[in-house]
């Protein structure tokens, strides 16, 4: 192989984009560069990866690199002429044409409809995985920033419980958007991968490997917490194995946090039976049933109003009702309230929560927004006003169980607009009016709380 001088590569590569719309004419160009930059020290073809059935021209990636970006712009201005062009670069079946054909598909807008039928037939198609992951991430540049909604369903595609078979691709095409992702896609990138991290699978694990130091990178905090949670309440036998074989890969905070999680457990004997008339001390008993029911109860979280605090009648009630419960304090805009509310619940399941006016709109916004987190919702007279907080309610419906209790005298927050608005984003309500006002003081008492909160 020539030594590259890279302003003859420019002149090379500038002349085979002018053969863009010439696809025949384009390809004998493209051969003539590829084998003029062959490299014979590099590893033969059946050396390529395992299980690669690619030809190669062992091109060095700055040739290829150079010939991208001098399609770039004509690609993304004619996505047609790009698409017939990658189908031509796709059927010669080489290595390197293969990597430009997935380039070329990542120029292409994600509105074509002819996109992601494409991706999906060449991703059963290829073995080899340095393809396999252009295909899955350069492939797919443009839909994950330009419509990250459309590629999150693609990847719920991808994960679904009754494919397992494609759960790899759908982690590989995660892990780019993990890196360049905002705060407001993390958590549902977090419920995605969840139940993929928990079945954790052997012949996934390295792509697993991939994934979490991807989102520990991203959220230190967070992938704690889920992995925790994951092996504290996992019954699934290779949550552990899986884990504890890729934890060496893990950032060495990690690896600290979940050392006494991953490690193996020893049998412990069991204790003998008691005898047939042994009856436990009763004040025992009072304390571990006392303890049983902080332990329930540390699942629900009441959510103040707007110029309240914990120390609010309602908050030091709930507190003597349930023991165990939260009641903290949130201060600041709507914003700052739900950043401070986002570590206290992080991705634990099966809350109850309790939101009273400005605290029932943070609830409505958690809830929508987080429902496989959301055991029961509970508002008292919910702040749901759309000529105020209208920026924060444009929500989908969810199915959480949720009742809304409201007075009918209530002059600060109107029953009607709200009732209004969340028979639309609550497909599974129960609506209660009560004779009260704003703060439902004579209400409050009169309620059956243990019973509401069932």
């Amino acid at each position: 192989m020539p030594a590259i001088d890279l302003a003859r590569l420019r002149k090379q590569a500038a002349r085979l984009a002018d053969f863009f719309f010439l696809p025949n004419e384009f390809m004998k160009h493209l051969r003539e560069i590829l084998d003029f930059y062959v490299n014979y020290t590099l590893r033969a073809k059946e050396n390529i990866s395992p299980g690669s059935n690619l030809k190669t021209y062992r091109t060095p990636p700055a040739v290829l690199t150079q010939i991208e970006n001098e399609l770039k712009a004509t690609a993304e201005a004619h996505p047609h002429f790009a698409l017939e062009l990658a189908d031509i670069l796709w059927d010669e079946g080489a290595l390197e044409t293969h990597l430009l054909a997935a380039y070329l598909l990542g120029r292409i807008p994600p509105q074509e409809e002819r996109l992601l039928p494409r991706l999906t037939a060449w991703t059963q198609q290829v073995r080899d995985p340095e393809v396999r992951k252009a295909l899955l991430s350069t492939s797919l540049t443009r839909m994950r920033k330009e419509t990250p909604e459309q590629f999150l369903t693609l990847v719920r595609e991808y994960l679904h419980p009754e494919r397992a078979r494609a759960w790899s691709n759908g982690v590989q095409a995660l892990i780019p958007m993990i890196a360049d992702t905002n705060d407001d896609n993390l958590p549902t990138i977090f419920d995605l991968v969840e139940p993929i991290i928990e079945e954790a699978p052997a012949a996934l694990q390295n792509d697993l490997a991939d994934l979490i130091v991807a989102l520990y990178r991203a959220s230190p905090s967070e992938t704690t917490f889920l992995l925790k949670q994951i092996l504290q309440a996992t019954d699934h036998p290779m949550t552990a194995i899986t884990l504890r074989r890729i934890a060496p890969t893990f950032p060495r905070p990690l690896q600290n946090e979940l050392r006494e999680l991953l490690r193996p457990q020893t049998l412990i004997p069991s204790k003998p039976e008691e005898p047939a008339d042994f009856v436990p001390e009763p004040p025992a008993a009072e304390t571990e049933k006392k303890k049983q029911k902080s332990l329930e109860h540390s699942k629900i979280i009441y959510l103040h109003g707007l110029e309240s605090t914990s120390q609010s009648g309602k908050a030091r009630q709930f507190a003597e009702l349930f023991p165990g419960m939260l009641t903290p304090d949130f201060s600041g805009s709507f914003e700052e309230r739900m950043k401070q509310l986002k570590p206290i619940l992080g991705r634990k399941k099966n809350w109850t929560i309790i939101g009273s006016s400005f605290g029932g709109l943070m609830g409505t916004v958690f809830a929508c927004t987080h429902p496989s987190q959301v055991r029961r919702l509970i508002l008292l007279a919910p702040a749901l006003l759309r000529n105020q907080f209208g920026a924060y309610l444009d929500l989908q419906p969810v199915s959480v169980p949720t009742i809304i209790i409201h007075g009918i005298q209530d002059d600060v927050v109107p029953p009607r607009p709200v009732r209004q608005l969340a028979e639309k984003l609550f497909t599974n309500l129960e609506y209660i009016s009560v004779n009260d006002g704003h703060r439902l003081h004579k209400t409050f008492n009169e309620l059956d709380w243990e019973e509401i909160l069932e």
